[in-house]
């Protein structure tokens, strides 16, 4: 072999191994770039998976009924929440339950899940106590302002009221 040829098979060793190098940083780069968004996105407080959103899905007819017989019931609930909290951002939530002839609805079991609606995957979960008649209290923590969204239930009985509810909230300071 001459020294030409020699130059050139180096040349070409090269030319090889840069031209390699090239196509596997793409691929370096584009795994990098699927890490990150992977992370940004299982990490989203406001993206949620609704807890067994599979099995009311297949029950969906049976969630119809439900919906039905609570508007059938006519009672109606109304949330008020406390303009001010504590220092830990608690407020007292008040929901005041009354049946179709506008009478107290007593004992009955009031649990509802309570979220900010961007940050739908940081829910929490609100377990009433009774305080008079109809009234039923517990506390929450508002530590971001906007639209707050507010479902559960009200049991007494056999009887089910679905509660759902929308309220600006506004962080005291």
């Amino acid at each position: 072999m001459n020294e030409i040829q020699v130059t050139l098979q180096q040349k070409e060793k090269t030319a090889q191994f840069l031209w390699t190098g090239f196509i596997l940083l793409f691929f370096v780069i584009q795994a990098i770039v699927w890490i990150i968004a992977i992370t940004l996105t299982s990490n989203d407080k406001s993206h949620a998976v609704l807890p067994n959103y599979d099995q009311r899905a297949l029950n969906w007819n049976e969630q119809v009924k439900v919906r039905a017989a609570s508007q059938k019931l006519g009672w109606q609930s109304r949330l008020s929440i406390d303009e001010t909290g504590d220092i830990m951002g608690q407020r007292v939530i008040t929901m005041k339950l009354l049946d179709r002839d506008n009478r107290p609805v007593n004992d009955a079991a009031v649990e509802l899940r309570a979220f900010h609606r961007a940050r739908a995957g940081v829910p929490q979960m609100l377990q009433f106590a009774a305080s008079g008649e109809g009234t039923y209290t517990s506390t929450i923590r508002v530590d971001k302002s906007g639209l707050w969204q507010f479902e559960g239930q009200a049991v007494a009985g056999s009887d089910v009221r679905l509660i759902e509810d929308r309220q600006f909230l506004t962080v005291s300071r």
